[in-house]
C-alpha cells in the first residue's frame, strides 16, 4: 500500500508550456520527503492544497531546484508572473503530480496558480539571492605555506 502510493505520489502529469529558465519538468520525479519550504541538497518543495501554495513565501539561493506538488483533488498550474528571466508555465499539473523550475536569476518571483478555477487565483512569492560561497572543509582555514608560523588553533603544516 505505501509503495503504491510514493508510486503514484512520483508520477508526473501536466503539460511542459511556456519558455523555461535554468530548466523545467512535468514529467514523473522520484517521490520526495522533503518539508515543504526547507532548502535541502539544492531542492526545495512547495505544497499546492486547498487553493494555496505552501509555504507561500520562500528565499532561496540561485541554483535551487523548486519542486511544486499537487496535493490536491483538482489540477492546478504553476506559471511565473513577474520577474526576471523567461516566463514559464506548467500548464495543468494533475492531483498527485509534480512540477520543477530551477531558478537562477536572483530577484523577487511572482507565481500564480492559473488553473484553479476559483474567484482569485493562489499566488506566492520566492526571492532568489546569491549562492553563498562553500564553506572551509571542517577544520578551518587551510595551512600556511612552509616557512610561515603557524597560528594558535591553526591546523599543522602538511608533512614535507
Amino acid at each position: 500500500m505505501v509503495a503504491t502510493a510514493l508510486l503514484v505520489a512520483g508520477c508526473g502529469g501536466g503539460g511542459g508550456g511556456g519558455m523555461a529558465m535554468g530548466g523545467s519538468s512535468s514529467g514523473p520525479t522520484a517521490p520526495t520527503m522533503l518539508e515543504p519550504g526547507t532548502v535541502s541538497e539544492g531542492r526545495v518543495v512547495i505544497d499546492i492544497t486547498e487553493l494555496e501554495f505552501t509555504p507561500d513565501e520562500l528565499t532561496i539561493p540561485a541554483e535551487t531546484q523548486v519542486i511544486w506538488t499537487n496535493s490536491d483533488d483538482v489540477e492546478h498550474g504553476v506559471a511565473k508572473t513577474k520577474g526576471p528571466g523567461p516566463d514559464f508555465d506548467s500548464g495543468p499539473v494533475k492531483a498527485g503530480a509534480t512540477f520543477s523550475q530551477v531558478f537562477d536569476e536572483t530577484g523577487d518571483y511572482t507565481i500564480s496558480d492559473q488553473e484553479t478555477q476559483a474567484d482569485q487565483e493562489p499566488t506566492m512569492k520566492i526571492v532568489v539571492e546569491e549562492k553563498e560561497a562553500a564553506e572551509p572543509a571542517p577544520g578551518g582555514s587551510p595551512p600556511p605555506p612552509p616557512g610561515q608560523p603557524v597560528q594558535p588553533g591553526a591546523p599543522p603544516p602538511p608533512p614535507g
